[in-house]
């Protein structure tokens, strides 16, 4: 799985047809059904699909037919179904299908037809409120997760790209010193496991410039999309990563322990053990922030129309989405700096707040979908502002 980052945000932000279909299904990652529930969840969706584009596009049935073909496929795809993570997103177009596969808790299918992806469901991927890494610092091989609350996924890392085995290498070089000092006889190097000769002192700056290696590899990774990591493994290794780390976002403390690939689900409670208090901490300076900026007249919370306009030409820095919104229908007229507003979604129209919330990550701001009860006055959206309007 590749990390889903800003920029694949913003690139399917800008894209347009006539339709675009948005599907957001939940996916299991253990199955007593043979993923039979998730495939209907799926099915479900593409059924009704198929008739609204009937009914509001006017789509002809060879036309629909051809158009959802390759998610139709994916039902008859044993297989893709026995490789989920929590949440499926599907996109498709005339274009073709894009999928993702992300550690996003959603309790029901849904779907979205228009000009537009809808992408509010995207953001917990890119926002760190609750959405962390996790490192597994073991020698043999490191490990990568992204984790939330009730979600964890491992991120599998191309070797290719990512030096993920410190023993690996280890073991190399003695084979190529034995190749070399005996003429390719014997196989004692098979048996070296870079733990064994040579003083601590050596033991640990062999370990150390490992870890140089491997986060000069890894970490623009992680930059792509920053977010909290912990660190896990036994004790002597992390600070050892950390002198080698530039990683702006590490966690202070970590989870302690020799952990194993089987072991992700225990690593993963313990992980949010550790982060949750951080995000609990953010949630609260957010909320202080947003009252303090109120008072300087940098923050919006009872106009939705003013906060829309605000986050689409560029003077919002964090965007608050009422997690229980509803969608609201309309357009931006550029020229006359005028929202014009619909009581129903009409031809070529999108949501305003997905649109405000993918102009606010293009200008690099923040969005978080956030719970009711902790919205400014149980707004559908708030704003703290760049500059006063």
């Amino acid at each position: 799985m590749e990390i889903f980052n800003r920029n694949d945000f913003i690139e399917h932000a800008q894209k347009t047809g006539n339709p675009i279909v948005s599907i957001y299904s939940p996916t299991s990652r253990r199955s007593s059904d043979g993923y039979k529930k998730d495939q209907t969840h799926f099915k479900n969706q593409l059924k009704e699909i198929e008739k609204s584009l009937a009914e509001n596009y006017k789509m002809e049935d060879k036309e629909i037919s051809d158009f959802l073909a390759p998610a139709n496929d994916l039902l008859d795809n044993h297989k893709f179904w026995q490789h989920n993570s929590d949440m499926l997103a599907c996109f498709i177009s005339h274009e073709g299908l894009n999928m993702y596969k992300l550690p996003i808790d959603i309790k029901d299918s849904q779907h979205f037809i228009g000009s537009k992806p809808m992408l509010l469901p995207m953001l917990p991927a890119l926002s760190d409120d609750g959405h962390y890494y996790i490192l597994l610092l073991n020698l043999d091989q490191i490990r990568l997760y992204e984790a939330t609350r009730n979600t964890v996924q491992e991120i599998l890392l191309d070797p290719e790209e990512v030096a993920v085995s410190f023993t690996a290498e280890e073991e190399e070089d003695e084979n190529q010193k034995q190749l070399h000092g005996q003429g390719g006889k014997g196989n004692a190097g098979a048996m070296y496991h870079g733990h064994a000769g040579g003083s601590d002192e050596e033991k640990k700056v062999t370990i150390l410039n490992y870890f140089h290696r491997m986060t000069n590899m890894l970490e623009p990774k992680l930059n792509n999309n920053p977010l909290p990591l912990v660190l896990a493994g036994v004790d002597y290794l992390v600070p050892i990563f950390k002198e080698a780390s530039k990683y702006n976002h590490l966690m202070e403390g970590h989870v302690s322990g020799a952990f194993e690939e089987k072991d992700m689900m225990t690593l993963h409670q313990k992980s949010w053990e550790l982060a949750a208090p951080l995000f609990e901490s953010e949630r609260l300076k957010r909320k202080e922030s947003f009252s303090q900026k109120a008072a300087e007249g940098l923050a919006v919370s009872n106009d939705k129309l003013k906060v829309i306009k605000a986050a689409l030409t560029g003077g919002v820095d964090t965007l608050l989405i009422n997690r229980n919104h509803k969608h609201l229908f309309g357009s931006y007229d550029t020229e006359k700096h005028q929202i014009n507003v619909s009581e129903q979604q009409e031809s070529e129209q999108h949501c305003l707040i997905d649109e405000a919330a993918a102009k606010v990550v293009e200008f690099k701001g923040k969005v978080y979908l956030t719970d009711e009860e902790q919205m400014p006055e149980n707004a559908q959206v708030a704003a703290i502002l760049r500059y006063p309007l």
